[in-house]
């Protein structure tokens, strides 16, 4: 369970990478929306290869929920915040969402919050507020600009919770993961079909094969972290993923050499977020 957290962690971390050098000649809702059908796509074939035992509507209603919450939501405002602030500090600060994650699974699933717990929150909110002070990108911005960030780690939390919920009910992770997916493509398609926006797509080759393998990494991330919850605790498995940050700026420093802004204080914040992550893990 915890190397499969771990693998989750790296898979976003790589998202990232893939997202910033698809922004270059493309924007986030083209990203999502690319990423939701290639994710749809990719979980119907290994649903279809091996279709679920089982069905609960219940079950449905929550992954179609969690699909909402980090699909549609979560990566809209994942993306948006990576286009505003860069790689390295976005994802510092989303590197939070195992703080939500860990509060709302104790108000809504009982998992008890002790010491170490605490001691992690306060590891993670002074990491975003290290690498906020470090980066240019916010300098002269209102905090209210932050908003983006916070919000992805917010809805990115509450979709572990959810997916959590749901598998207690129906273990059945590719097909947990399909429902997520369609639930998302669905409503981005209405929403630009609804509002006669789908000019705002920018599909072409240049940011296009970039997003194309940032659904397929997106997808073996869901499905590890799918695999996780269905056996382990969501404080466990969120802060185990949410060391994301951490391969993020890795990443950034090899894939992003000169165009992405990275600095000691970006560094020592991401590694505090993930310190924090681990404190709230093995504690």
């Amino acid at each position: 369970m915890e190397l499969l957290s771990l693998f989750t962690a790296l898979c976003y971390g790589a998202s990232s990478i893939l997202a910033r050098k698809g922004m270059k000649d493309s924007n986030p809702m083209t990203g999502v929306v690319l990423g939701s059908l290639v994710q749809t796509i990719l979980l119907a074939v290994l649903v279809i290869a091996d279709p679920p035992d089982a069905f609960n509507w219940t079950a449905v209603g929550l992954f179609v929920a969690s699909g909402i919450l980090a699909s549609t939501l979560g990566r809209l405002f994942n993306f948006m915040s990576i286009d505003r602030f860069g790689v390295a500090l976005a994802a510092s600060i989303i590197g939070s969402s195992p703080l939500f994650s860990t509060l709302l699974a104790a108000v809504f699933l009982g998992e008890k919050i002790d010491a170490a717990t605490l001691l992690g929150t306060v590891l993670v909110v002074a990491g975003i507020a290290v690498a906020r002070s470090g980066g240019k990108a916010v300098k002269g911005l209102r905090s209210s600009a932050l908003l983006l960030p916070v919000a992805s780690a917010i809805f990115y939390g509450a979709s572990s919770v959810t997916r959590k919920a749901a598998l207690n009910i129906l273990p059945e992770s590719a097909f947990g993961a399909l429902i997520g997916a369609i639930a998302s493509l669905t409503i981005y398609s209405t929403y630009l079909l609804a509002s006669r926006r789908t000019d705002e797509l920018r599909v072409n080759w240049g940011g296009g094969k970039f997003w194309l393998v940032n659904g397929v990494v997106v997808t073996l991330a869901w499905l590890s972290m799918f695999t996780a919850l269905t056996n382990g605790k969501v404080s466990v498995v969120s802060a185990l993923g949410g060391t994301s940050p951490l391969f993020s700026v890795i990443l950034s420093a090899i894939f992003l050499r000169g165009s992405e802004e990275l600095n000691i204080r970006i560094g020592v914040g991401s590694l505090a977020i993930v310190a924090g992550a681990f404190v709230i893990t093995l504690f």
